[in-house]
């Protein structure tokens, strides 16, 4: 039992990770230099971020734990 959900959090957290990652490099693709980004739309930029890894990080924890249960 310990093992599941020590599996589940690393596999949360690898999932947060790389989907926040993936986030962060996406949004700095799209940034000019020359169109300034108003300071609201940067702090929901960063919110959006952490909101949509956190779920990345469940679903993929969630995924880990199905797929130990198939085994």
């Amino acid at each position: 039992m310990l093992n599941a959900i020590l599996g589940a959090l690393k596999w949360g957290a690898v999932g947060f990770v790389v989907t926040f990652f993936l986030m962060v490099i996406f949004e700095a693709s799209r940034i000019h230099d020359d169109i300034p980004v108003p300071e609201f739309k940067r702090r929901h930029t960063t919110r959006t971020a952490v909101v949509l890894s956190t779920f990345a990080g469940i679903l993929s924890g969630l995924v880990w734990l199905l797929v130990q249960h198939w085994d």
